[in-house]
């Protein structure tokens, strides 16, 4: 993904698999980072057809991954995994 790709564009994009629950991308507004940390569909099946069809391609001259994360956990984002760490253990 382009380090100046959009909240905006990549939910213009990625809604046409379906209803967005959440997009996290990079560390904050301000700062470019090239990547999204989740992408959270409402319905399963949803986020299949983002795997299927909008893995590949090409937004804002970059071509778009996605993949199925069955690990994620939110309070990884937005570098908060040291504070849950620390106040979970």
């Amino acid at each position: 993904m382009s380090f100046y790709t959009t909240e905006e564009r990549v939910y213009e994009l990625v809604s046409r698999a379906g209803d967005i629950k959440k997009i996290i991308m990079g560390l904050d507004t301000n700062t470019p980072c090239g990547f999204c940390f989740g992408l959270l569909y409402y319905s399963h099946e949803d986020t299949e057809d983002a795997v299927k069809y909008i893995s590949g391609i090409i937004l804002d001259d970059r071509p778009i991954r996605v993949d199925f994360d069955w690990g994620f956990d939110e309070r990884q984002a937005m570098g908060s995994w040291s504070n849950w760490w620390s106040s979970e253990r």
